[in-house]
C-alpha cells in the first residue's frame, strides 16, 4: 500500500466493495414523524416530488464493525420523497464521527455528511436516548420509552435513499458537472428491534438548519441492538439542471456570511 497502488491492489479493492459498504454490529435508535407537507416542499430539490404521506425519520446510530476498517457513529435526518412515482427517502443531513465514513458517503452516493464532535446512544433499563452535538449544539435528540419487542410486521417496509452527488467548480458559483440524482437501497438485519413512545428534538442552529423540518406527531418510535446494514451500490438516474439546483446545494456546508 503507498501513495500509488498497483492494479492488483485496485482490483481487490473493487472486489471487495463490490456488494457495497456493510454497517454492522450496530446499536440505533430511530423515530419516523409526521411534517408538514409544505415544508417538505420547499426543501424538495426536483426533480424529486414530494410524498403526499410527509413522513419523515431521523436515527443516531453507532457502527461497532465495518467492512472499510474503521468504526464510528452517526445521526442522520430523512424526509420521504418520491421519483416516477417510486416513494424512498431523501437525506438532509447525516453527520458522523469518522472522516473516511464522511469522505465515502459524500464521495461515493451523495450523502451530505459532516462531521459532528459528539454521537452517542446510551440505554439505561427501558430508557434509550441518542444525541448529535455538532458546533456545540444538540441539533438531534431522541428519547424512547422502550415497551416491547418488535413483530416483523410493526417494521415498515424500506424505500431506496435518494441522494444528489455534486462538487463545486473550482471558480466558485458553478458546478464541475451537473448534478446527478442517486438512488440506492440499503439491506437491513434488524437484530433484535424494540418499541416505544418516542420523542425527537431538531435544535436550531445556523450550520445545520434542520429545525426547519417540523415534527407534527410521532408516528413509531424504536431502538435496535446487533442491526447490520447492507448500503447496496447506487444508480445515476438523472441528472439535474444546475441553476434549479443551486438553492439546495448547501446543507453539505458550514459557510456563513
Amino acid at each position: 500500500m503507498g501513495l500509488v497502488r498497483s492494479l492488483d491492489e485496485i482490483s481487490a479493492r473493487e472486489e471487495h466493495f463490490s456488494k457495497g459498504f456493510v454497517l454492522g454490529d450496530a446499536v440505533m435508535v430511530m423515530v419516523m414523524f409526521r411534517t408538514n407537507a409544505e415544508a417538505v416542499k420547499r426543501v424538495l430539490p426536483p426533480p424529486l416530488e414530494p410524498d403526499p404521506a410527509s413522513i419523515g425519520s431521523a436515527y443516531v446510530a453507532e457502527f461497532r464493525r465495518t467492512n472499510f476498517g474503521v468504526t464510528y457513529n452517526e445521526a442522520a435526518l430523512f424526509i420521504s420523497a418520491q421519483y416516477e412515482g417510486e416513494v424512498g427517502n431523501y437525506c438532509l443531513s447525516m453527520p458522523v464521527t469518522n472522516d473516511i465514513a464522511m469522505i465515502g458517503g459524500r464521495e461515493v452516493y451523495g450523502f451530505p455528511k459532516k462531521i459532528a464532535e459528539t454521537i452517542r446512544v446510551r440505554r439505561e433499563g427501558n430508557k434509550v436516548t441518542g444525541v448529535c452535538i455538532r458546533k456545540g449544539i444538540p441539533i438531534i435528540e431522541i428519547k424512547v420509552n422502550l415497551t416491547g419487542a418488535a413483530e416483523p410486521e410493526d417494521i415498515p417496509p424500506q424505500g431506496p435513499n435518494y441522494l444528489f452527488k455534486y462538487f463545486e467548480d473550482p471558480k466558485i458559483g458553478a458546478f464541475d458537472y451537473n448534478p446527478r440524482l442517486v438512488k440506492q437501497y440499503n439491506e437491513i438485519d434488524w437484530g433484535k428491534p424494540e418499541l416505544g413512545e418516542g420523542e425527537l428534538t431538531l435544535a436550531k442552529s445556523k450550520f445545520d438548519p434542520i429545525h426547519e423540518i417540523p415534527i407534527e406527531e410521532v408516528l413509531m418510535a424504536g431502538y435496535a441492538k446487533g442491526m447490520e446494514i447492507r448500503m447496496q451500490p447506487g444508480e445515476v438516474i438523472a441528472e439535474v439542471d444546475p441553476l434549479k439546483f443551486r438553492p439546495y446545494s448547501f446543507i453539505k456546508l458550514d459557510w456563513e456570511l
